[in-house]
């Protein structure tokens, strides 16, 4: 950079360790600034203080098709912190227990898929068929981007019954767009199938971390970027750009110092990018994107409870449940289940004690023997603003990399990555808002020497 001015980025989750990295792959020096004591976003764990146990904020699953991420977890070492399916195989349970998987045949695209609906045992016959129908309507390139109403209203149309909704659709779609079907944007539906279901059988095999989040993600992270020459700050919050002559000139610090530059990437969520444009006299209203709430309930029992590492279902509040005790071993802290509710905002304003009965009754529902189960203690984690709200037109109200300010930036999972709001547009986000300030007109006369 001309003068030796660094980039800035603000915000140390996923996005904006993406976007440092990037900037460093192109040699440009950079100040990561992040307001808490920890790099990771929303992909951080804690210890919980009465158990020793390592808590997620969220339980975080990705898929075989995020394919940025995973070169984000090769490039911090980490790759090696998550459990890897070969291929699709999700274990759907029944309000009774009773068990069907969605488990994709090895073979090449479609039929890896088809073969995988028509053996779905929660299903007759006829609604196989539709749901095979449905996704081939969906999977083709285009779909839903000129008609994105609601995935619900679509499949209606469409004869859908009852039955495969609850089975099939909302097992799948609301915890990866984080609305209920009836809600979700057809267009963000489409693309799921596409990348995640139709591509292959690795496409959709899932990927858990093994570690928490904090130990596989943000220690990492900040180990590498440092190594990689980026100056990381931690507990330094942005209060405000600086501007000149209408441009960005720098970002003044909550404690006010100020950091000099010509080129800020912002990875905030809407509400922080709101006001750092706010700042330069630029209002805008990302806010608007609206937002999903997700609830995760943690339960630890006195013996094992779970006959599964992890299963979705349907007939009951429970979603989608985890085995943290298999998956995570002895940073666990005992014979815990996790539970991920997502479009939770119907919860999220329920005492954390009835959440926690919530869930331990309905798995007392779900596993008859679980009465023998003791259950010692819980902990509740509530995300009132987790993600972007997933529905028709979001697609059209996501932001891309630029802004109306010269030298801003604008990255994270709410802005225009093509994926819904996922670890992997997150990584995407950082990359295209690099790419974005790297071919401005900015950046071209700053190459120039022009001042």
């Amino acid at each position: 950079m001309s003068g030796g001015l660094s980039s800035v980025v603000v915000g140390g989750g996923l996005a904006g360790m993406s976007a440092a990295f990037a900037l460093r792959e192109r040699g440009e020096p950079v100040v990561l600034l992040e307001r808490r004591p920890f790099l990771g976003g929303r992909a951080f764990s804690f210890e919980d203080l009465e158990t020793g146990a390592v808590i997620d904020n969220g339980q975080h699953v990705l898929v075989g098709a995020c394919d940025r991420l995973r070169v984000f977890l090769d490039r911090i070492g980490s790759r090696g912190a998550f459990r890897r399916q070969r291929r699709l195989r999700l274990p759907i349970l029944d309000g009774r227990g009773r068990r069907a998987d969605l488990a994709a045949a090895p073979l090449p695209p479609p039929f890896h898929l088809a073969v995988a609906l028509l053996r779905y045992r929660h299903l007759g016959p006829t609604d196989r068929r539709s749901v095979v129908a449905a996704v081939r309507r969906l999977a083709r390139p285009g779909a839903g981007r000129e008609d994105d109403r609601p995935l619900g209203a679509w499949l209606a149309d469409r004869g859908a019954s009852r039955a495969a909704i609850d089975r099939f659709w909302e097992p799948i779609v609301r915890p990866a767009l984080n609305v209920p079907v009836a809600e979700a944007s057809l267009s963000l539906s489409a693309f799921l199938v596409r990348r995640a279901l139709w591509a292959g059988p690795g496409a959709g095999a899932l990927w858990l971390p093994t570690t928490g989040l904090s130990a596989a993600i943000g220690s990492p992270g900040l180990a590498r970027l440092r190594a990689a020459g980026a100056d990381v700050r931690l507990e330094a919050r942005a209060a405000a750009l600086e501007t000149s002559g209408g441009r960005v000139a720098g970002v003044r610090l909550q404690d006010g110092s100020s950091i000099p530059t010509r080129r800020v990437i912002c990875a905030l969520p809407p509400e922080g990018a709101d006001r750092l444009l706010l700042s330069a006299g630029a209002p805008s209203d990302h806010a608007a994107l609206g937002r999903s709430a997700i609830v995760n309930v943690y339960l630890w029992y006195d013996r094992p409870v779970l006959p599964v590492p992890f299963a979705g279902t349907f007939d009951s509040p429970l979603q989608w449940i985890f085995d943290r005790s298999r998956i995570l071993g002895e940073e666990a802290g005992g014979w815990c289940v996790g539970v991920s509710l997502s479009a939770a905002d119907d919860l999220v304003d329920r005492p954390k004690e009835a959440l926690a009965d919530l869930c331990d009754e309905a798995l007392d529902r779900l596993f008859p023997p679980r009465d023998r189960a003791r259950l010692e203690r819980s902990a509740v984690v509530k995300e009132p603003r987790a993600t972007f709200h997933a529905g028709p037109g979001a697609a059209t109200r996501r932001p891309g990399p630029a802004t109306a300010v010269p030298g801003l930036f604008l990255a994270g999972d709410w802005t225009d990555t093509g994926w819904p709001a996922t670890m992997e547009g997150a990584v995407r986000s950082g990359e295209r808002a690099v790419a974005a300030a790297m071919t401005s007109r900015d950046h071209a006369l700053e190459r120039a020497g022009v001042p």
